[in-house]
């Protein structure tokens, strides 16, 4: 898909919408089509040894783990969290991004063993958010001594850092923060990138995500200004503040044009909305086809019912080829998904590995 006017002015006004964050314009971002995208569930909510593999003209899914592995004592372990390894190709390019690294080491280095993901081969890590469902395997990453030096890590915001406090159903608990010395430590190259900015050549970071659409979801969490964080980083409402709602407004989504499809959109989260998400994601890029909806839509509670329903329904408007709700999407979501986009549903486990662009006629 080429950049055309409609898209260029697309591309600008996104800019306009963030040009008060750094206090200066970006320059026209233009996300390159990939030949291939590869999405390997890491870690996730479940696990099925029984799921059928997906074979179609525009996608393949593969369900690792359908015969047992060698070692029957082992298996692939579930959790509530979330890590995607996603690998592009682009003629002879080939790049992987780790998205998040779920919730536990023991998990993570369990499913990365055999899955057969290698921390070497990776040449990003993108942090979605600062919720420790998304970063707590990532000290597993950290440690392997075949990560390479020098590789980036992204995130939206210094909120990522910042200590919180969990805060469902009323009750508070303490929940974590991520280590920047530990980061630091092992070479990562740390980068706070609140505008949209490619990942590894072939991918999209939405940059901070506007409301733009009726979603406003509640994140269950409080956010601990200058506890592991800098507080003259934040937001000034913020800095002189001990302790604020969580607004997850450093909350990054991804995106990836596969060519002759359209958009493949990442939400690892959404705790600024899925719909809102996807709009940045084809704001940033210019480009309105949207062929797959990825990870997590957060509309578990504090969500209700009554407002998952009401993005599936705004979700099929929007008419992606598929929908793929993992880890908080949660059932009366995928419920009414299955039912306003029939056919279009398909569920992630742990071990399934969905490949985009695959044999595209």
């Amino acid at each position: 898909m080429g950049v055309t006017r409609r898209h260029f002015l697309a591309l600008t006004g996104a800019t306009a919408a963030f040009s008060g964050i750094r206090g200066g314009a970006q320059e026209a971002l233009i996300i390159p089509a990939v030949d291939t995208l590869d999405v390997l569930f890491l870690i996730d909510g479940s696990v099925n040894a029984f799921a059928e593999p997906v074979r179609r003209p525009d996608l393949i899914v593969e369900r690792a783990g359908r015969g047992g592995f060698p070692d029957y004592r082992r298996t692939l372990a579930a959790e509530f969290g979330l890590s995607l390894a996603l690998r592009s190709q682009r003629a002879a390019e080939r790049r992987t991004v780790l998205l998040d690294a779920g919730y536990s080491t023991s998990a993570f280095t369990n499913n990365a063993e055999l899955l057969g993901f290698d921390p070497a081969g990776i040449d990003a890590i993108v942090l979605s958010h600062g919720h420790y469902d998304h970063f707590g395997g990532l000290a597993a990453v950290l440690a392997d001594q075949r990560l390479r030096k020098g590789v980036p890590f992204r995130t939206g915001g210094e909120e990522a850092f910042c200590q919180r406090v969990r805060t469902l159903s009323g009750a508070r608990a303490p929940f974590g923060s991520l280590d920047r010395a530990a980061i630091e430590e092992s070479g990562l190259v740390i980068e706070i990138e609140p505008l949209p900015r490619l990942v590894a050549d072939h991918g999209l970071t939405t940059g901070q995500i506007p409301f733009v659409t009726s979603e406003r979801p509640v994140t269950p969490t409080r956010m601990l200004p200058g506890q592991g964080c800098s507080r003259r980083s934040l937001d000034a409402p913020k800095q002189g503040l001990d302790e604020v709602q969580d607004d997850a407004i450093h909350e990054l989504g991804m995106a990836y044009h596969v060519r002759g499809r359209g958009l493949v959109v990442f939400g690892s989260c959404s705790h600024r909305g899925i719909l809102n998400t996807i709009r940045q994601a084809q704001s940033a890029s210019g480009i309105t086809r949207l062929h797959a909806v990825v990870g997590g839509f957060h509309l578990v509670a504090p969500q209700t019912v009554d407002q998952a329903r009401d993005t599936a329904h705004q979700m099929a408007e929007l008419a992606p080829d598929y929908v793929v709700p993992g880890h908080c999407s949660g059932e009366p979501f995928i419920a009414a998904a299955e039912a306003a986009m029939p056919g279009k549903v398909v569920r992630p486990y742990v071990g399934s590995r969905f490949v985009f662009g695959e044999g595209r006629q």
